[in-house]
């Protein structure tokens, strides 16, 4: 999947600093926008997750 240049290079901007693949990154853009807006429901961290703190 291809995009306009502009959402490429932030793409590969957000992945850089995430430190993901293009790949993980859409799948994780998707899914929030798919939380925050209803379509999935929201996933909750478990306490004792790896993320814990890093918001």
């Amino acid at each position: 999947m291809t995009f306009d240049d502009d959402i490429e290079a932030a793409l590969a901007l957000a992945c850089e600093e995430l430190k993901m693949t293009r790949d993980e990154a859409i799948r994780v853009f998707i899914r929030e926008w798919l939380e925050s807006y209803g379509y999935l429901p929201v996933h909750d961290l478990d306490e004792g997750s790896d993320t814990e703190g890093s918001a």
